[in-house]
């Protein structure tokens, strides 16, 4: 069984140690915190005003601030930062796979 690190690399066409270069970077010590608030905040106030009912609606079981606050706290701890997400969250929603077992057909 081919892992989903490989798969992924497959299908984008993206080499897995060019996929892995982000973590030879700090970018939360590049960047901050205020651009990753900045970034979640401008994605999901996009999401949530969005023309389409359909699309919104996905979206329509949580709560524009939670949205925004899960959002940066992954970004902040995938990028380099203190592990706000796992902290509130638990570490068994850092991994994805885990968070989201439905998706267990990527794995093939």
């Amino acid at each position: 069984m081919q892992s989903l690190q490989a798969k992924a690399s497959e299908w984008s066409g993206v080499k897995q140690e060019d996929a892995f270069a982000i973590d030879d970077t700090n970018l939360f010590e590049e960047l901050g915190l205020l651009t990753f608030i900045n970034l979640s905040t401008n994605f999901y106030t996009r999401v949530y005003d969005d023309e389409e009912e359909w699309f919104r609606s996905i979206f329509a079981n949580s709560k524009k601030e939670d949205a925004i606050q899960n959002q940066y706290e992954f970004f902040v701890q995938r990028m380099g930062g203190p592990p706000l997400y796992s902290q509130r969250r638990g570490d068994r929603f850092f991994n994805l796979i885990s968070a989201y077992p439905s998706f267990s057909f990527l794995l093939l």
